[in-house]
């Protein structure tokens, strides 16, 4: 029996989504950090960062949102964490997620996570339904 991890987003979470454009196999959402929760408390009180599982994390449940169902990455092909995302000094950020499914009934999502010209992480994951 699978377990589901309570999601990042929402009221008292990680981030809440601002603003989101979805087209077919992919979207763009803006987020807020919220520099109250509690994973920030412990990771770290003094100096906070999002943790790079976080990161990932983000971008399943945004892909979620363009899928319509609840996936569970299995792999990541390939991630890039390019710069600290701290929400003492950016807590708006951009994820840009496409979707592609592949024949073995896994879908594989790329995503960018980045704050103006600032880029904090590259993403190909792997999940499945």
């Amino acid at each position: 029996m699978q377990s589901k991890i309570l999601p990042l987003g929402g009221i008292g979470g990680l981030y809440t989504i601002t603003a989101k454009e979805i087209n077919g196999d992919g979207g763009v959402f803006h987020i807020h950090l919220n520099p109250e929760c509690l994973i920030y408390k412990a990771h770290f009180p003094e100096q906070p960062i999002t943790p790079g599982v976080c990161i990932t994390q983000i971008a399943v449940e945004l892909a979620e949102i363009i899928v319509g169902h609840s996936l569970q990455m299995i792999g990541i092909k390939n991630v890039k964490f390019l710069s600290i995302m701290t929400p003492d000094t950016q807590t708006e950020v951009t994820y840009t997620i496409t979707i592609k499914n592949s024949d073995d009934n896994n879908t594989r999502i790329q995503a960018v996570a980045q704050s103006d010209d600032v880029v904090y992480a590259k993403m190909s994951l792997i999940c499945k339904r």
